[in-house]
């Protein structure tokens, strides 16, 4: 009985971590070519690439939680940033701050 418990509690952890899907995070320096917000301001993003990635410059969709986070953002600046996603959902901004400011808070 206590294997057939043990099985089916082992079971059941597989199934629900499955679920989730994979989980991919980001580290990189991004170029912010794009920004954008939905018409009920409800979602907001940027469209970014690495400019130091000089065999496939690949443009990434990242949403951004945070307005104030997102009006601080400028196009045609490069940032270094961190960015995650989970399974199919978007990429989200974790971290941002520019190349040149060691002043910033950490």
């Amino acid at each position: 009985m206590k294997k057939i418990l043990s099985s089916l509690i082992i079971f059941f952890f597989l199934v629900i971590t499955a679920c989730g899907g994979p989980s991919s995070s980001t580290t990189s320096y991004l170029q912010v070519v794009e920004k954008g917000y939905s018409k009920d301001y409800k979602e907001a993003w940027i469209i970014a690439f690495n400019p130091f990635n000089i065999t496939k410059q690949e443009k990434v969709k990242i949403m951004v939680e945070e307005p104030m986070v997102w009006n601080l953002i400028e196009v045609n600046k490069t940032y270094f940033t961190s960015y995650s996603k989970d399974g199919d959902n978007p990429w989200i901004l974790s971290q941002i701050g520019h190349l040149d400011d060691d002043d910033t808070l950490r």
